[in-house]
């Protein structure tokens, strides 16, 4: 099988507009695709539902299949409009959903499983638990107290979320499922990788997984870092490619391709 891959694609930084024919540009000049049996999509596709609907339309010509879950951003209550309008990031996200149902061959996994062939894959959006900056003997007093000022999850979620209780949450949906799935992906990374060189920023792009490594998974691809990776953690294959934004970009133009045999 082909997968292809990709994360943080924050699609209303790089496309203004609501326009099909712009969103072919943008898939065209800066995703490349190449035709694959599965593309995931990582989280973050962008803040304007409709507008991340008809670029799965557009997106899915090139796959037979596209899989995506939520990342922070798809929870993001931007402005005045659109707390009217959804009240909540709930509410947002659940319309998200409802848009995704009616495209044929695109899936929003939260914590479920899809079966391509043979192969069964679990999405879910997962969350940073602060612990990455409490092994490191700082007190979660303090780390809130940071991510109150640094990170705008805090400022946008709506109605605001307690981290390490949300990503608890998200954890136990993985952990339903993960031993029957082959692949996993997630918005946010489940193993301690260098995101930033702060110990306080990594704690807001990570969460402690490794207890869920014990299984069949072989491959886990995440985003939220913006940053490219591909490396090894005992048996299991971690990939990241994200696109980020335009401005600062530290991710990587163009869809990765990767071929699988797990069957063999």
């Amino acid at each position: 099988m082909k997968i292809a891959y990709k994360s943080d694609i924050h699609l209303d930084f790089w496309v203004k507009e609501k326009n099909r024919n712009k969103i072919k540009d943008f898939i065209k000049n800066i995703l490349f695709p190449k035709t694959a049996d599965v593309l995931i999509i990582a989280g973050d596709l962008g803040h304007d539902n409709l507008q991340n609907a008809l670029f799965l339309e557009e997106i899915k010509k090139y796959y037979g299949v596209v899989l995506v879950t939520f990342g922070n951003h798809d929870l993001y209550l931007l402005d005045e409009e659109s707390l009217n309008k959804y009240k909540t990031s709930h509410a947002r996200l659940s319309e998200l959903k409802e848009y995704i149902r009616f495209i044929e061959g695109v899936y929003f996994l939260d914590g479920d499983i899809a079966d391509v062939a043979g192969i069964k894959i679990l999405g879910a959006g997962g969350w940073y638990d602060f612990s990455y900056a409490v092994r490191h003997g700082i007190s979660l007093e303090v780390i809130r107290g940071q991510w109150e000022v640094i990170m705008s999850d805090a400022k946008y979620i709506h109605p605001k979320i307690d981290p390490p209780t949300f990503s608890s949450f998200e954890k136990e949906k993985i952990r339903s499922f993960i031993y029957d799935a082959d692949i996993v992906f997630t918005h946010v990374p489940p193993l301690y990788i260098k995101c930033f060189d702060d110990v306080l920023m990594n704690s807001f792009y990570t969460f402690y997984g490794y207890d869920l490594f014990a299984n069949n998974v072989k491959y886990w691809i995440f985003g939220h870092c913006h940053q490219a990776h591909d490396f090894y953690y005992d048996t299991v294959r971690f990939l990241c490619s994200p696109l980020g934004y335009p401005v600062g970009r530290r991710g990587e133009f163009g869809i990765r391709n990767l071929n699988i045999n797990l069957k063999g």
